[in-house]
């Protein structure tokens, strides 16, 4: 059982990834979390894409926080989600292959800026 300076802080991890205040105070039953990050086993290839799910796991603050920790959590990942892994992907800047070369090329608006006529 958590003491209040755990739960406090629990609270302000849970919001910090997303989730309500209250989520921590009310029950929560089995719930199904998704990937927001892939997962790789030890030879480094993907076991697990981005998007598929978890389901019948605990839904207690602590296991989900946890959780949300490593890349899992409630909701499916989408372009407005607030994580660090999909905030990642969407600020990634676009990178192309040139026709001649074969050299890879930064189309990213930040890094050209804004007058750039590529």
């Amino acid at each position: 059982m958590a003491g209040i300076t755990e739960r406090n802080q629990q609270k302000l991890d849970l919001a910090n990834v997303g989730y309500s205040m209250k989520y921590i105070d009310e029950w929560q039953p089995k719930t199904t979390l998704h990937r927001h990050k892939p997962s790789y086993n030890a030879e480094g290839d993907i076991v697990a894409e981005v998007g598929t799910t978890v389901g019948n796991v605990p839904g207690a603050p602590d296991y989900v926080l946890s959780k949300a920790r490593i890349g899992l959590f409630q909701w499916p990942p989408s372009d407005g989600c607030v994580c660090p892994w999909c905030q990642e992907s969407s600020k990634a800047p676009k990178v192309e292959k040139q026709e001649t070369g074969g050299e890879e090329k930064n189309t990213s608006p930040s890094k050209l800026g804004p007058h750039y006529k590529g």
